[in-house]
């Protein structure tokens, strides 16, 4: 039988778990999560989404992206508004603070997005997407 550790699915989680652990390390002095600074950096790109949007966008369920949202609110970092197409709905704002912290953040995840690829070559970047799109479309 083969050994369960060496299945690739295996080892993406392994890397993931790490990826994570590492841009939770370096967040956690701003006490943010790495889940929650991709609210804000989706926020940057696009401020005054609605939940639905953000749980799209980050490929979560909406009730996950609630309370994110609800602890970023917490700290003052987002508030939410309401939607003046749609008076039931909220649409999520970045805060002056939230902002700031995003701003600050996004040169970490720049900084050692540009060190993992450059260990890597166009190609492998290239294989190592196409191998993480096949992953989103196979599950």
């Amino acid at each position: 039988m083969e050994d369960f550790t060496t299945f690739l699915c295996f080892e993406v989680g392994v890397a993931a778990r790490k990826l994570h652990k590492y841009y939770n390390n370096r967040f956690s002095q701003y006490g943010i999560t790495v889940t929650q600074s991709f609210i804000l950096f989706a926020l940057i790109m696009q401020d005054g989404q609605n939940v639905k949007n953000l749980a799209e966008r980050l490929s979560l369920e909406s009730p996950a992206v609630t309370g994110l949202v609800d602890r970023l609110e917490k700290e003052k970092m987002v508030e939410r508004r309401s939607d003046p197409e749609d008076r039931r709905a909220l649409r999520v704002f970045l805060t002056e603070k939230g902002r700031g912290l995003a701003e600050k953040l996004i040169t970490v995840a720049v900084e050692f997005n540009d060190v993992l690829k450059s260990r890597l070559n166009m190609q492998q970047v290239k294989a190592l997407k196409d191998l993480l799109a096949s992953i989103d479309g196979t599950v």
